[in-house]
């Protein structure tokens, strides 16, 4: 059960009586978008052109992507998709997931936390 998003039951005896707690591990789930980054896209989505949707609805659907397959899919330059990316990143939006400043296959994912 590595990937659950609920970890193993917890039990416990007091005054005769017995109690089943489960918690919940979502915020740890590698899907899950934190709080704080939704309310900066919902406060922010006015601003938000056509291509930067597309960008975010993309990373919303695959959790992740490399600026080819999102320039192919805003059939755009990547160096647009470049540009809007790294608004994203400035603004605490989007994570980079990559070592190498100029790594052409750079993953980029909407941040966790």
């Amino acid at each position: 059960m590595e990937n659950s998003m609920l970890p193993l039951p917890e039990y416990k005896e007091e005054n005769g009586n017995v109690y089943l707690s489960l918690r919940n591990k979502i915020s740890e789930h590698s899907k899950t978008i934190h709080d704080k980054v939704v309310l900066k896209i919902q406060n922010k989505s006015s601003s938000f052109n056509q291509t930067q949707r597309k960008i975010l609805g993309y990373l919303f659907r695959n959790q992740k992507s490399i600026k080819e397959d999102l320039a192919n899919f805003c059939n755009t330059h990547i160096n647009t998709i470049s540009h809007h990316l790294n608004y994203f990143i400035e603004e605490g939006i989007i994570t980079r997931l990559s070592e190498k400043q100029r790594a052409p296959n750079a993953l980029f994912t909407l941040k966790k936390h």
